[in-house]
């Protein structure tokens, strides 16, 4: 899960910045398909559920190049 808590929190622009190219790297390294995704509530020992939403970096990729899928759970 990108960014990480502790790049937002306590690494600052730099952090957050080395994040994001890695991010960038490792999408531009997807030969022919890449699915991006992540859990709707975060089960946490220490915090309890978290409620999740997609990266930020997800937001700048091309509108044009993503397929948006909603995906239920049957429990």
């Amino acid at each position: 899960m990108i960014p990480h808590k502790r790049a937002i929190d306590e690494g600052g622009d730099t952090a957050l910045e080395e994040e994001r190219r890695l991010f960038y790297v490792t999408v531009t390294r997807a030969k022919d398909e890449l699915y991006l995704t992540y859990p709707v509530i975060n089960h946490q020992a220490r915090d309890g559920d978290i409620m999740m939403r997609p990266s930020r970096f997800i937001t700048d990729l091309p509108k044009d190049l993503l397929e948006v899928w909603n995906v239920k759970s049957g429990w």
